[in-house]
């Protein structure tokens, strides 16, 4: 029954299931990729924690969406020992259109 299909059937069919799936695990981050949009915003504080006797510190990002009010947003992004950036740090800011509060910082490139 199966003898007469090309070997190259099975196997197109297994690279688009897994395309497939793929773009249904990842549609969300695509989607941010594609449709996010930039606007500036600034540090406005640093959030300390301390985790497994290490000691954290998130910035707080300050912005504002096109159509909507000044949000301030604690990131995930952290760094050890003391703040990277002083309060009032400009950094650009990119937000999820349908999420104001799903953002990625670019933060200014650090000199030494």
């Amino acid at each position: 029954m199966f003898e007469n299909i090309p070997d190259y059937i099975p196997y197109s069919l297994l690279a688009l299931l897994s395309i497939g799936i793929g773009f249904y695990l990842f549609k969300d981050t695509v989607r941010f990729a594609l449709k996010g949009e930039k606007t500036s915003g600034r540090i406005v504080n640093w959030m300390s924690a301390t985790e497994n006797g290490k000691k954290y510190f998130y910035p707080v990002i300050e912005y504002t969406p096109k159509a909507g009010e000044t949000l301030r947003v604690r990131t995930e992004d952290r760094c050890e020992s003391e703040p990277m950036f002083a309060v009032g740090t400009a950094v650009t800011v990119k937000y999820d259109t349908a999420n104001f509060k799903t953002i990625r910082v670019e933060y200014p490139k650090k000199t030494s």
